[in-house]
């Protein structure tokens, strides 16, 4: 049977003049291709048959000079070549064990960066730092000196003062132009104005052309009522006489010191005295006592307890710190002169001195510790300060230093920490002590008051308060009204059966992301019944393992759980929101380092690489600034964790091109109700679509996964690559979803080889906005127990080999609105019509207005088969698409078919997959089934088709997806958009969004055809998507499975690595009549074997000398059948694979079974075939059991259908016939009921006689009255309704003992 169909894609010339009208192009061509349909012949054997083919502008192969792609909104741009390999830079050593070595001397550091550790996106962004000196600052009159030391750096902001106030009124001193011009003077009311000649500008006279080494340095600007001079290092070079008789405004006070001036400043002092150069030159390089006459100021940068600068002249105006840092300056008077050096013998202390003294390659080990430090850096591996508008990244980052890297020294673990220890220096625990609670009952707590000032002084920064407590690393729960396990716990729930008394089972919405005044969140009539509260109050610690902490006399309350009693020395206090900030900065990377309570901000910098690292607790309830990147290029995370990070997002990246997330696993993140909290990487581009300048540089998500989380999942960003990710167990119930991609993120995205897997509040994937998207590539996709399966709006989507059921609704959804045409700027017109979809699953419910799916026309329901007018969800339109849509094959309780639930399963069709109702509790099972189908409920992964299953050879060839080929699918070079001058004749066009990962990869079917659904059956690989561990993992079957079927297939994941090239696996499997080895090369992951029936084995995998563990499994002592039918043998028609629940045998029809006998059988077996009887039967002349010769046969549409084929039955095997006595017995003599539900057990020992081969039976009534009804391997408990539940206890089987 062959069909041959034309689908024309045109455009209406309302679309092309809205199109006209943004000056896009756009191009129509027609590409002819012959799609391979399955074979006629369902034999794997077979080589020869009828291919259908398809002619459509818009499905498979792409040649030279065609696309079939409608869109001129496109780029891709080329990533820049690899970075050099030869490093020129140092070794260097940072150790914290150092610091008793070093002496310090406190400076001022001024940066860009404000109280949140945030940084504009260019270089001219000014600052906001410094220190205020307040209205008690010196006033100076017609006789003055300032002076200070200062490291200028040249990276800096383009200008600011380093002494003056805002006004610019008072005497001052300022750098510009990056530090090669100084401008001193004060206010003269116009008397002193701008003149080129006499360099000055605005009162103040310049000094350029100057250029400054990165070292200390000293500047003194003196003033006696007539000479203005500038010394620098005690030399004079400039004086000017403009100021001559003039004095400074009275009203105007030096208040502050540094204001947007980025370096570093010390020893500021003012005199009321003009000094003179000798002076200057005798104390520049020493310290004052503070008495010195004439002194009005001075600040050598030590802090007091109150964090202030403290003056040290008699006038002890003590000064505050705006959002600047104090950081140590560190010298060694004996073994390091120069102080440290990064050497092993003068190892830098802190990585913070370390980050300030890096060059382009340095190496930097890290040396075992916490560090509990403030990194913030600006300008790392940037060597000079550039004016980079309008594009920074373009010209800032567009050239090739050596990559700068930050590790631990081997074998060491780094853990940079927004925490500090409570120990005997800042804390005294009290307790265990006696606190009532509100209801009378009486608890054991501790209590601290904890020294801020120690703290403060200890971490270089001002704090006054915690946001996190742990305990021996363990984490402290802030007090709440509502009680719950620690959500670092391992759940034993999923979202369909939470782990009762945990966050995961609910406590509601944050009480930071919703007002108390929102009363959808709060109050007794709210969802979840409680009032708004704030946590970590003492009124809420009522349970183990809770704090509360009050500021107001800075008490931490600890309600101590048996294990986790505090201490002098086992208690830490988060004290640091964020902790990185790193600014335009390029090619640096940091491994093997744990990110702990503190997240991390980077802007604008690019080629920057985080590797081998975990981030846990980065955000929570009083800490939330969350990890994030703002503009930049060329990010990349690798072999990265993500752990218990609550209220913020784990990452969110903004305008960073090129970022890429590669072996990440995000677990335990979030614990509130509707957060949304997904992992981002959004606008990934520059400019706006339109525009000629337009680039956008795509995002990668591979071997991700995002699992046991109260979230949403990944918002991929534009134009981005999801590959081999998996998301499951998203308990959120917001409108999110696992993968999200909003109108531009799914336009020429690519989505593959992805599991979204039981998120029940969630879709499993989504292109939506209010005009959505197009040209979205969506390919091998298993989407099942979500709220809906996959929501694809938009059009021109391709979208093949979908496996999507056991959702809420809309398994697979193609809609036609929320669609405004290529440009997204049309007015709304039905989407999806050119969307392609093939060979893929849907179990009930399943939305499409493509024209695969409705060829009469838009907005049509219905379709014109063989001169019948039949629903669009009919089989026989579907079919030819290799498309499985279980509505189209349901039956009702009588199995006549009909289009209303229960739908048929494809579940049945699968080897062992994964199963919603095995994810409900037992108490929702008994309710609905009145038992528990499952004794083991632990899911299966295992989607592959089962072996007589309609999907296998059910699909259609689409090139460069399962045909084997690797097609030129590179990257294009240029996209229509990218430029505006493209010539598509000339395009480098190709088919798909983005090159395959591996060549190979495209793998060609098995058999005739490929399958329907995202695997093929008898492959060598089965992908498995989501983070790679270091060891070999995800056993298929799994460890400790039973029932596992005789003839069956052992997979496996890979350990994760950079590069796969030469990569082996060794298999080992033991047990009986087993003991083998095989050796598998990347990517072959499936060992297939036959087993012993009820045999029990051992097996291992090995890669690199990493071993997986030792797994085991049980097989199953029978086999069912597979395939097994009643066939009216008078009607000759091709049956439909309806799940028919019951074999009828009586005039005319015959049940037919088909067995696959396993090789390992052998003469010492009993082998015994069994058959449940359904229903009542009627039995007149008897009936009796043939071996039935053909093989190979089947319910799929081809020449082996069991509809078609001949009917004639072999030899008999049994028969069952009445007696005149009233009894029923067996040609043996053994009596037999027939009642309902009564086991026939028949030995075929001496029947079946060869092994390894295939086995049918034939079952017929002897007599025109004659009818018995047996259950067939597709019944169910309650036959569907309830989900799917397989009642295998009556299914026929052959079993060997």
């Amino acid at each position: 049977m062959s069909r041959t169909y034309l689908f024309l894609s045109l455009l209406n010339n309302g679309k092309m003049n809205s199109i006209l009208n943004f000056s896009l192009i756009l191009f129509i061509s027609l590409t002819i291709i012959s799609c391979s349909k399955k074979d006629d012949s369902a034999s794997s054997s077979s080589s020869s048959g009828t291919s259908q083919t398809f002619v459509d502008s818009n499905f498979c192969r792409i040649t030279k000079n065609t696309s079939s792609r409608n869109s001129s909104l496109i780029v891709n741009e080329k990533k820049s070549a690899t970075r050099s390999s030869k490093r020129t830079g140092r070794d260097m050593y940072v150790d914290k064990s150092a610091l008793p070595q070093y002496q310090t001397d406190n400076y001022l550091y001024l940066d860009k960066y404000d109280s949140n550790y945030d940084i504009g996106t260019t270089y001219t962004d000014g600052g906001s730092e410094g220190v205020n000196l307040s209205d008690n600052a010196p006033l100076l009159g017609n006789s003055f000196t300032q002076e200070l030391r200062f490291y200028y750096d040249p990276l800096g902001d383009g200008g600011g003062q380093v002494l003056g106030n805002e006004s610019f009124r008072a005497p001052s001193i300022s750098f510009h132009k990056h530090g090669t011009e100084i401008r001193y003077g004060f206010f003269t009311d116009g008397v002193v104005g701008v003149s080129a000649t006499a360099q000055t500008t605005h009162n103040r006279k310049r000094v350029t052309k100057l250029n400054f080494t990165r070292a200390w340095h000293h500047i003194a600007t003196t003033f006696d009522g007539t000479n203005y001079r500038l010394f620098l290092d005690g030399e004079e070079i400039d004086n000017t006489t403009a100021f001559q008789g003039l004095t400074p405004p009275n009203t105007e006070r030096v208040t502050l010191i540094g204001t947007r001036e980025i370096g570093k400043i010390d020893e500021v002092r003012m005199w009321n005295v003009a000094r003179t150069q000798a002076q200057i030159q005798a104390n520049m390089n020493k310290t004052l006592v503070g008495n010195e006459s004439g002194l009005v100021a001075y600040y050598p940068m030590d802090v007091n307890n109150n964090w202030e600068i403290i003056d040290k002249s008699s006038y002890a105006n003590h000064a505050k710190v705006i959002h600047a840092e104090i950081l140590p300056r560190f010298f060694d008077n004996s073994s390091c002169t120069n102080g440290p050096d990064g050497t092993t013998t003068c190892p830098y202390p802190t990585i913070r001195s370390a980050l300030d003294n890096v060059t382009s390659g340095d190496h930097v080990y890290i040396r075992e510790g916490r560090y509990t430090e403030l990194l913030v850096k600006n300008g790392i591996n940037v060597n000079k300060a550039v004016d980079c508008s309008p594009n920074c990244m373009e010209a800032a980052f567009l050239k090739e230093d050596e990559k700068i890297i930050f590790e631990p020294y081997p074998g060491e673990e780094v853990i940079i920490d927004g925490t500090v220890a409570l120990d005997d220096n800042n804390s005294n625990w009290v307790g265990p002590y006696s606190h009532t609670l509100d209801n009378g009952t009486s608890i054991s707590i501790y209590k601290t008051v904890i020294d801020f000032d120690n703290i403060s002084r200890e971490i270089m920064t001002r704090v006054d308060n915690i946001s996190q407590v742990f305990v021996n690393g363990r984490y402290m729960i802030p007090a709440m009204p509502m009680n719950f396990k620690n959500p670092t716990d391992p759940t034993t729930g999923n979202p369909n059966n939470p782990e009762p008394g945990t966050v995961w089972a609910g406590i509601g919405r944050s009480p930071f992301s919703y007002p108390a005044s929102d009363t959808e969140s709060w109050g007794p009539e709210s969802t979840w019944g409680h009032d708004w509260y704030m946590p970590a109050k003492l009124e809420h610690l009522d349970n183990p393992e809770e704090w509360a902490f009050d500021s107001s006399n800075k008490t931490l309350y600890l309600y101590a759980s048996d294990n986790y009693t505090p201490t002098s020395n086992n208690v830490r206090v988060r004290v640091r929101d964020r902790f990185m900030g790193i600014g335009h900065s390029y090619n640096f990377e940091f491994k093997n380092i744990h990110f702990f309570a503190g997240s991390i901000r980077m802007v604008g910098c690019g080629h920057w690489t985080i590797e081998d690292s975990k981030f846990s607790f980065s955000t929570d309830m009083f800490a939330r600034q969350y990890n994030s990147s703002y503009y930049g290029t060329n990010a990349t995370f690798r072999n990265v964790i993500f752990e218990f990070i609550n209220e913020g997002f784990p990452w969110s990246g903004s305008r960073t091109m090129y970022t890429t997330f590669e072996n990440v696993l995000l677990r335990y993140n979030d614990w509130f109700a509707d957060s949304a909290m997904y992992a981002r990487a959004d606008r990934n581009y520059y400019s706006v679509k339109i525009d000629p300048n337009f680039k956008r540089g795509d995002n990668i998500w591979r071997y991700v996964t995002y699992e046991n989380s109260y979230t949403a999942g990944i918002f991929a960003g534009y134009g981005s690559l999801v590959e081999y990710t998996r998301l499951e167990n998203l308990y959120d119930t917001c409108d999110c979803s696992g993968i999200q991609r909003n109108g531009a993120g799914s336009m020429y995205s690519t989505t593959r080889n992805v599991w979204a897997i039981n998120s029940p509040g969630l879709k499993g994937m989504r292109f939506d906005s209010s005009c959505s998207g197009n040209n979205g590539d969506v390919y091998k996709i298993v989407s099942v127990g979500n709220r809906k399966g996959m929501e694809l709006k938009g059009d021109y989507h391709d979208v093949y080999h979908v496996t999507a059921y056991d959702n809420e609704r809309h398994d697979i959804s193609l809609p036609g609105h929320k669609y405004c045409g290529i440009s997204r700027d049309d007015p709304p017109v039905m989407g999806n019509w050119n969307s392609n979809l093939y060979n893929s699953i849907a179990e009930g419910s399943f939305s499409c207005t493509s024209r695969i799916c409705i060829p009469k026309g838009p907005w049509t329901d219905t379709v014109d088969i063989d001169g019948q007018t039949l629903t669009w969800m009919h089989f026989s339109n579907l079919e030819p698409a290799g498309i499985w849509f279980g509505r189209s094959m349901s039956v009702d309780k009588n199995d006549v078919p009909n289009f209303s639930p229960p739908w048929a399963n494809p579940q049945f069709e699968m080897q062992a997959p994964w199963i919603r109702n095995k994810s409900r509790p037992d108490s929702r099972l008994q309710e609905v089934f009145g038992k528990a189908p499952w004794s083991n409920k632990k899911q299966s992964y295992d989607f592959r088709p089962k072996k007589g299953s309609f999907l296998i050879d059910s699909g259609v060839v689409v090139p460069g997806i399962n045909n084997g080929e690797d097609v030129d699918n590179s990257i294009v070079r240029e996209k229509p958009g990218y430029s505006h001058t493209f010539d598509l004749n000339n395009e480098d066009c190709t088919l798909f969004n983005h090159p395959n990962l591996y060549s190979g990869e495209n793998r060609k079917y098995v058999g005739d055809a490929p399958d329907i659904g995202a695997y093929e059956y008898g492959d060598l690989v089965y992908w498995i998507p989501g983070y790679r561990y270091p060891h070999p993992s995800v056993p298929i079957p799994f460890d400790g499975e039973e029932e596992v079927p005789i003839d069956h297939s052992l997979v496996w994941n890979y350990p994760y690595k950079k590069d796969y090239s030469n990569t082996e696996a060794t298999v080992t499997v033991s047990g009986p009549g087993v003991n083998r080895t095989a050796v598998y090369k990347y990517p072959y992951n499936v060992h297939f074997q036959t087993f012993e029936p009820g045999g029990t084995y051992n097996w291992s995998v090995t890669v690199d000398g990493v071993n997986g563990g030792n797994w085991s499994f049980k097989t199953d002592d029978k086999i069912y059948p597979l395939n097994d039918r009643s066939v009216d043998t008078t009607d000759k028609t091709s049956l439909i694979p309806y799940q028919m629940r019951k074999l009828e045998v009586s005039n005319n029809k015959i049940s037919f079974l088909r067995f696959d006998i396993p090789s390992t059988i052998t003469n010492s077996h009993k082998i015994n075939l069994k058959l449940v009887v359904d229903g009542d039967s009627t039995l007149n002349s008897g009936i009796a059991i043939h071996k039935y010769g053909q093989t190979g046969w089947g319910e799929s549409p081809n020449s082996k259908n069991i509809g078609i084929i001949d009917h004639s039955l072999g030899a008999t095997l049994a028969t069952l016939t009445p007696q005149s006595n009233g009894t029923i017995v067996w040609d043996n003599g053994t009596a037999q009921s027939l009642d309902n539900g009564t086991i026939l057990s028949i030995d075929l020992t001496d029947k079946i006689t060869s092994y390894g081969e295939e086995y049918s039976i034939g079952i017929r009534a002897l007599g025109t009255e004659d009818k018995v009804t047996f259950f067939s391997k597709e019944k169910q408990l309650t036959d569907g309704v309830g989900g799917f539940a397989p009642q295998m206890s009556v299914w026929p089987n052959i079993s060997f003992k």
